[in-house]
C-alpha cells in the first residue's frame, strides 16, 4: 500500500474508532438517566403541567437527543392552563377537570422525580405523601403498665402532613426525589433544584424566603447523597438566571416618589399600594449577591463531582441583550427571540406566567445542556431544531395578550395567589 493510501487508511480507521468510543460513551452516559429538578424539568407551562407539557420539558428533550428515555408520572392538572382557556380551547368540564388534576397515567418508580415548587430541600424531604419526613410530634400512647394499671407515655411520631398536589401526582408513593434516584440508580443525572431557592423573592416580592445556610447545608447534602450513587458516571447541573429579570417583573416609579415604592413590581399590578408589592433597589441588589452566592456554589459543586455546568445566567442575558435568532433550514426567519412571553411579531422565550418557558423556551434551555454535556464528556448529542420547537409552540405562533385578560384586581389577586401556589 502506498504512503498517501496508508496515511488515508489511518485517519478514516481514527475517525471510525473516535466515532464509535463517542457513541459507546454516550449510550453507557445515558444508559439508565434520571432527573431531580423543579417546574424547569417537570415542564410547568403557565400555569399547570400536564402531558402535553411534560413531553416537552428540557431532560425529556435532551435525554430523547441522546438515544435514550425517561419515565414519570403523567399529571393533567392541577390548575389550569392560560393558553387553553384563553383561547377557548378548553370548556366548561376541561376546566374543571384541569383545576381537580390527577394522573393520566402512572408508573412505580419515575425515574424523572422533578417537581413544580421544589428545592433541595424538597428534593430531600418532601415525599408524594408526606411534606416534610423529618416531621414529628409527641403522641400519648397507651399501654397496660401492669395488669390492673392501664395509663400512657408520651412517645415520638411521624408527622406526616400532605403535600401539594405536584408532589402527590408526581412522586406518589416512591418516595422523595433523592430517594427515587437512590432506588433508580442512575447512570447520568439532571440535578439542579436551586432556582425555587431566589425565584421565591421575585414571585412575592420581598426577601422574606431567601435562607443562604438552608440552601447550602441541602444542596450539599443532595450532592453527597448523589455522589453517593455508585452507577452514576456524569450529570449536568446550570445556573440560576437573574430573576429580578423574568417577564413576571416589570419596571415602576411611584408618582409620589417614594423610593421603597418604586422599581419592580408582578406585570399584572397596575399600582402599587404598599412597599411589600414591590422589589426596590436595595432588595434588588441583596437579591443579586444570593444569586452570585448560589450560582457560586453550583459551579464549585459541579466542579467537585466531574459534572457539566450550563451557564443558564449568561445565556439568559444574552437573549436579553441581543435575542436569540430562529432560522429555519431554508433561511426563513420569524425573528429574533427575546425574554418576553411572545407578542405578535415578537417571539418570546416565556409562557403566559412571566416566569416558565414556553416549547421554544425549553428548547433553547436543552441546546445549552447539550452542549455542555458534549463538551464535557465528549460525546455528540445533537442539538435540538429551535425552528421547529418555534413552529410547534402554539404560544409562539398565536400569542395571546396575557394582560389583555387582567382588567380586574379581583384576577389580578387570583394570578398572584396562583402563582404562589405554583412555583
Amino acid at each position: 500500500m502506498k504512503n498517501g493510501k496508508l496515511k488515508s487508511f489511518l485517519i478514516g480507521l481514527a475517525i471510525t474508532a473516535t466515532s464509535s468510543l463517542s457513541a459507546q460513551s454516550l449510550s453507557e452516559l445515558f444508559q439508565k438517566p434520571g432527573v431531580i429538578g423543579d417546574s424547569l424539568s417537570q415542564g410547568f407551562y403557565g400555569a399547570t403541567v400536564e402531558k402535553k407539557t411534560q413531553d416537552w420539558a428540557y431532560p425529556v428533550l435532551v435525554t430523547k437527543q441522546a438515544n435514550s428515555s425517561l419515565t414519570y408520572n403523567t399529571l393533567k392538572g392541577p390548575y389550569l392552563n392560560f393558553e387553553d382557556y384563553l383561547k377557548d380551547d378548553c370548556g366548561v368540564f376541561c376546566t374543571a377537570a384541569s383545576i381537580l388534576g390527577g394522573n393520566e397515567s402512572t408508573v412505580s418508580l419515575p425515574s424523572h422525580a422533578g417537581i413544580t415548587g421544589a428545592d433541595y430541600t424538597n428534593a430531600l424531604y418532601t415525599s408524594g405523601s408526606c411534606q416534610d419526613t423529618r416531621a414529628t410530634k409527641w403522641e400519648r400512647e397507651w399501654y397496660w403498665k401492669t395488669w390492673y394499671h392501664y395509663t400512657y407515655r408520651w412517645v415520638k411520631v411521624e408527622d406526616c402532613q400532605e403535600p401539594d398536589k405536584f408532589h402527590q401526582y408526581g412522586l406518589r408513593g416512591a418516595g422523595t426525589q433523592i430517594e427515587i434516584m437512590e432506588k433508580v440508580k442512575p447512570s447520568f443525572v439532571f440535578a439542579t433544584v436551586a432556582a425555587n431557592h431566589v425565584l421565591c423573592t421575585a414571585l412575592s416580592t420581598t426577601l422574606d424566603c431567601l435562607d443562604e445556610n438552608r440552601f447550602l447545608t441541602d444542596f450539599r447534602e443532595s450532592m453527597r447523597r448523589i455522589q453517593n450513587i455508585d452507577s452514576v458516571k456524569g450529570g449536568v447541573l446550570f445556573t440560576v438566571p437573574n430573576v429580578t429579570s423574568i417577564a413576571f417583573l416589570e419596571e415602576y416609579t411611584d408618582p409620589e416618589g417614594r423610593a421603597d415604592h418604586s422599581g419592580l413590581k408582578a406585570f399584572f399590578r397596575g399600582s402599587v399600594s404598599g412597599s411589600e408589592q414591590v422589589l426596590d433597589k436595595a432588595e434588588i441588589e441583596k437579591i443579586t449577591e444570593f444569586t452570585n452566592m448560589l450560582n457560586g456554589e453550583i459551579k464549585a459543586q459541579a466542579a467537585a463531582m466531574g459534572f457539566a455546568i450550563a451557564d443558564a445566567e449568561a445565556v439568559f442575558q444574552d437573549i436579553k441583550e441581543n435575542g436569540r435568532m430562529i432560522e429555519a433550514s431554508n433561511g426563513y426567519s420569524p425573528g429574533s427571540a427575546g425574554t418576553n412571553w411572545p407578542m405578535p411579531g415578537k417571539p418570546g422565550v416565556f409562557s403566559l406566567d412571566g416566569v416558565h418557558p414556553n416549547m421554544y423556551g425549553h428548547a433553547v434551555m436543552a441546546n445549552e445542556l447539550i452542549e455542555a454535556i458534549n463538551q464535557k464528556y465528549g460525546v455528540s448529542i445533537p442539538k435540538v431544531s429551535e425552528y421547529t420547537a418555534w413552529y410547534n409552540d402554539s404560544l409562539n405562533r398565536n400569542p395571546v395578550n396575557m394582560k389583555d385578560y387582567l382588567n380586574t384586581s379581583l384576577f389580578g389577586q387570583f394570578v398572584t395567589w396562583l402563582i404562589g401556589v405554583f412555583v
